[in-house]
């Protein structure tokens, strides 16, 4: 079989996520990867091995915008997998100009995987459903992470049943540039990493820090980019408590997992977690919420704790 692997993103865990899979994937079937030359870990792809389509993708809105106006490079994409004739088009991870090829690549079967099929809250959240649910229709088949989401996305993105697979996702092993730190649970280090979204729960997470009992000498890191004026007034003169707020590079988040006792997801609503794979990779316990599919990537009182939502006691 001869596989096109799409991922045009520039940064975050689908860089990773979708390079396993193609290494994977090279292993019993033909592979062609068509992934952005400015992607944060493109040297990775580069240093793999692998059959690549190196894609001119954008840098900042404006030339975005430009991209999807001329679509000269969507169209010059499509013109080489055609040459290529992949037996199917997969996309990993949902892109702005993934329904743009499959509109010019229509004869071609593709399959995409949908990360969140109840999207996202706000109007960012829902510009961006729209545009993936052009991708979901012409698509063959669907991806979800977890059988919970199955029905999910059958319900809002109205998919048949018969076009769904759940695939779980897999360990992320993400180097670890420093010596690891030695553990001490008489000083535990909880750690929240990822975007600072209203779903991700932090206020949660900071209610309950409040609450901790003291004798515990637990530490909070926050650690992630995103909007933080909703908790300043609740972070201020709270003690053992450090935030960086920043977008965090893939060669640093080993080391980040690495330096923590507990991760600590406090959700409010999700479709799965993909800071899961990297603490599992670690053997790193988690504390997180029971919404969607993270209750099938926590095994309760073994490989974490689960809670319900909304719920800082």
């Amino acid at each position: 079989m001869r596989i096109a692997l799409v991922y045009l993103g520039r940064r975050g865990a689908g860089g990773l996520i979708s390079l396993k899979l193609a290494q994977h994937l090279n292993l019993s079937c033909q592979l062609l990867a068509v992934v952005s030359q400015y992607g944060e870990n493109y040297r990775a792809w580069q240093a793999s091995g692998l059959e690549l389509l190196p894609a001119r993708t954008y840098r900042d809105p404006l030339q975005a915008l430009w991209s999807w106006v001329s679509r000269s490079e969507v169209r010059r994409l499509a013109a080489r997998l055609r040459t290529w004739q992949p037996d199917v088009l997969l996309f990993p991870m949902f892109y702005t100009w993934n329904p743009l090829l499959q509109a010019q690549m229509q004869e071609f079967a593709s399959v995409t995987a949908v990360h969140d099929p109840q999207p996202h809250p706000g109007l960012a959240g829902w510009v961006y459903a729209r545009l993936e649910d052009w991708s979901i229709r012409q698509s063959s088949r669907c991806l979800v992470f977890s059988q919970g989401l199955v029905p999910v996305l059958a319900q809002q993105r109205r998919v048949a049943l018969e076009r769904i697979d759940a695939v779980p996702l897999g360990v992320l092993d993400y180097p670890v540039q420093d010596e690891r730190v030695e553990k001490s649970l008489d000083s535990p280090t909880l750690l929240f990493f990822g975007r600072i979204m209203d779903y991700k729960g932090l206020g949660v997470l900071l209610d309950a820090f409040c609450a901790l009992n003291p004798a515990y000498h637990a530490r909070l890191r926050i650690v992630g980019a995103g909007d933080l004026r909703p908790y300043a007034a609740r972070l201020q003169g709270l003690a053992r408590v450090e935030v960086e707020n920043r977008w965090v590079s893939e060669d640093e988040i080993g080391s980040l997992l690495a330096s923590a006792d507990i991760l600590v997801l406090p959700y409010t609503s999700a479709s799965q977690s993909g800071v899961i794979p990297v603490a599992a990779s670690q053997g790193l316990p988690v504390v997180a919420s029971r919404v969607g599919g993270i209750s099938e990537q926590i095994e309760h009182e073994r490989s974490g704790l689960l809670v319900e939502p909304a719920s800082p006691g």
